[in-house]
């Protein structure tokens, strides 16, 4: 079965893009929740760049 590599390969692939997107996911919502709420900082944020998987 010659597609049997791709079929890994994408899965792989898959399961990377998964975890990577649930680590930065909880990672933001950890930083948020830490974040003191009256930040003068929130407005000066700099716009992070858009994320290759969104």
């Amino acid at each position: 079965m010659p597609q049997l590599d791709t079929v890994y390969t994408s899965l792989t692939f898959l399961t990377t893009w998964l975890a990577i997107t649930l680590i930065t996911h909880k990672i933001s919502l950890y930083l948020l929740s830490t974040k003191p709420k009256k930040s003068p900082l929130q407005t000066q944020k700099p716009n992070l760049p858009p994320l290759p998987w969104t």
